[in-house]
């Protein structure tokens, strides 16, 4: 179908990276999905308190087991080899230094539930710290190092046990809640006590500075869609009767409130918020407040990003944070004296992604992971926090320098509606100016995801395995993205499928114009509200020759009542389906199903409760009936997000085998990997 789409003439390219030479992708090896699945994860880096050590996590795809092999290690900041600490098949994750830094804690699935375990970094073998009859979620050191607070789910009764053993496990929906509960253990005798037991859902649990207090985030339910709902809670565990500690809130606010983090003098509390109970997307904001007053100080009421969790600096006149910064995340600081109102400086200037970063006691060391487009995520450190020096203290992937990636650049464009839109493109290794090349589009889930100069190397977005084959990766941050300020993460509101399908094709159009792009060689994927869009797109246009839907909204009447985040849905569409049908309906494919022309691959998880398999379901007999090639395929007890190795190694050959067989004519029975 011919398009007549306008945009403007006016875009921009900005190279992370010069194009490379065809003898240097000559002289290297293709990026295939072997590849893919055997790249190491590197996440949650740990500086010690003196400021020498990091420990982190290393995960691993176990393709002969199926599963995910997570183990700690740890690296000296001075620069050296890096030290594996753990190496059991099982998982070993959330390493945590103890007070003094003689210690490490880590949570262990090695006894089938996680438990905390401990071990000397500097020699010695694990030790089983708790016994926990449910898993342990997620602990914290007391700041004496004597004791830990730990999470973990309600036991089960007596009765409980017995109904769930004689499968007597009838749940009551809206009622039958499992919540969790707050444990201190003491370390030397392995003694633990409940301290929390309130029929709520405990996240993120910080010991006050004298150890007499804690602070968590409670949220009234474990359901998805209770989390804009939650407070900041405080209980004096220092005296604590056989009931359970006395919690109070921290302020009175609709919420959301989360992330508190104590002052070091234990008088301030800086989290992050919302004014009010609003249904519409909208960013959190850093705040500091007095305990046990209730009025806060908005430490960021005019800052353009997302803040997320602060770091106090010693004196307590400061707060460190990172933000996503469109394609980017960059570290910040505000100090909040002097300056009404107050200044956020940006400390760091650094292309790709940072991870969540700590600090050492002194605040002079500071450890983070970092990505970019060419290089997977890795631990870095800086030795100021001012004089911001990044440097890399590992490289858990030395096997990607020999393999052929493509070449990347940040196009912008305008939409007819005159929004300024931004995408990244990574180009074919080889690429030939001049010469068209098919395009594989790319649309983030969310809908208020975003895509990053980060490595695109995962089951959910593998752009150097097509580049390594021969094609354009094009990831559009439409409308509604994050990353890119309040105001554009609300643009999407009540435009579903509109503003934003619109700013995929104009972005498309730019690179159809440039020459980029061959106009009769185009394909879309996506997962989950990436998903929703290339279901949408199926039927608004027939400018493409194959699509993958991935966990994709496709009717979102039904979607509404089927799924676990009504208020999400509410806040998009202005209402409950019910009382407006008309702007579901008018935002769902289902209803244009008829138009639908593109030969589509589905791609579902079978235990997903966040877009349920029904959506999928319905899709694949829209098209089925319509006589559209179309091809269903369900991940057993997968969630909304594949987590199994071999589902995820599945996902990407089946998505490559279906585009290339469609859209260059290969042969259905041909290889699935390139």
């Amino acid at each position: 179908m011919k398009r007549t789409t306008t945009f403007a003439v006016a875009f921009t390219l900005s190279a992370f990276l010069p194009l490379s030479a065809h003898a240097q992708a000559a002289a290297k090896k293709p990026f295939t999905f072997d590849e893919v699945m055997a790249l190491r994860n590197v996440t949650d880096p740990q500086v010690s308190p003196d400021g020498r050590w990091v420990a982190y996590v290393v995960t691993t795809p176990d393709m002969k087991e199926d599963a995910m092999d997570s183990d700690i290690w740890i690296v000296p900041v001075s620069g050296g080899a890096p030290m594996r600490l753990t190496s059991h098949k099982k998982a070993d994750t959330q390493p945590r230094w103890s007070p003094d830094g003689k210690r490490l804690a880590f949570v262990s699935t090695r006894d089938e539930r996680a438990q905390i375990w401990l071990i000397n970094p500097f020699g010695g073998e694990p030790e089983k710290l708790t016994d926990s009859k449910m898993p342990v979620q997620s602990y914290q050191w007391s700041p004496e190092g004597k004791r830990i607070a730990f999470v973990a789910q309600q036991e089960l009764s007596p009765d409980q046990e017995r109904q769930q053993k004689d499968k007597d496990d009838a749940i009551v929906i809206g009622k039958d809640y499992k919540f969790s509960r707050i444990w201190s253990i003491d370390v030397a005798s392995k003694q633990a006590m409940l301290l929390i037991k309130s029929d709520v859902a405990i996240s993120d649990p910080q010991w006050s500075p004298d150890g007499k207090r804690i602070a968590f985030v409670a949220t009234p339910t474990p359901r998805a869609d209770d989390g804009s709902m939650t407070d900041i809670m405080i209980a004096d565990v220092d005296n604590c009767p056989g009931t359970g500690c006395v919690t109070r809130k921290l302020l009175e606010n609709d919420g959301p409130d989360v992330a508190p983090r104590w002052s070091p003098d234990g008088r301030k509390m800086a989290f992050l918020t919302r004014e009010g109970r609003s249904v519409l997307p909208g960013q959190l904001r850093l705040a500091v407040i007095e305990v046990g007053q209730q009025k806060p100080r908005y430490v960021t009421p005019d800052f353009e990003y997302e803040p997320g969790p602060a770091t106090w600096s010693q004196d307590i006149t400061g707060l460190f944070f990172t933000a996503p910064v469109k394609t980017t995340t960059q570290f910040f600081g505000v100090t909040l004296t002097g300056a009404k109102p107050l200044v956020v400086q940006q400390i760091s200037d650094m292309k790709g992604v940072m991870g969540p970063f700590t600090f050492s006691k002194d605040r002079e060391v500071i450890a983070f992971t970092h990505s970019d487009i060419h290089h997977p995520a890795d631990v870095w450190t800086s030795r100021s926090r001012i004089a911001f020096k990044p440097v890399a203290l590992t490289d858990h992937n030395p096997q990607v320098a020999s393999l052929a990636m493509g070449t990347s650049e940040l196009i912008h464009w305008r939409n007819p509606d005159g929004t300024d839109i931004e995408g990244v493109v990574i180009y074919p290794v080889g690429y030939v100016k001049g010469k068209r090349y098919p395009m594989i589009v790319n649309v983030h889930g969310g809908p208020s995801g975003v895509w990053t100069q980060s490595f695109p190397g995962s089951w959910g977005n593998f752009g150097h395995v097509w580049a390594s084959t021969g094609w354009v990766a094009f990831y559009p941050n439409v409308r509604g993205s994050s990353a890119y300020g309040e105001k554009f993460l609300a643009k999407n509101v009540k435009d579903w499928g509109k503003g934003d399908y619109q700013d995929i094709q104009t972005g498309i159009d730019v690179l159809v114009g440039i020459g980029v792009a061959d106009k009769d060689r185009l394909a879309q994927s996506g997962w989950s509200y990436g998903g929703y869009m290339t279901a949408w797109t199926i039927t608004q246009t027939t400018r493409f020759k194959a699509a993958m839907v991935g966990a994709g909204l496709t009717d979102m009447f039904s979607m509404y009542s089927t799924n676990d985040l009504q208020r999400t849905l509410e806040g998009y569409f202005g209402e409950q389906p019910w009382n407006d049908e008309k702007a579901y309906r008018d935002a769902s494919a289902m209803t244009y199903i008829k138009k639908a022309k593109t030969p589509t691959l589905i791609q579902h998880g079978g235990a997903d409760t966040r877009v349920p398999l029904g959506q999928a379901q319905e899709l694949y007999m829209g098209l089925s009936k319509n006589n559209v090639p179309v091809e269903m395929v369900v991940y057993p007890r997968e969630p909304h997000g594949l987590q199994e190795p071999r589902h995820q190694l599945d996902k990407m050959r089946r998505e490559y085998a279906w585009i290339t067989r469609w859209v260059l004519g290969a042969d259905e029975n041909s290889k699935m990997t390139p």
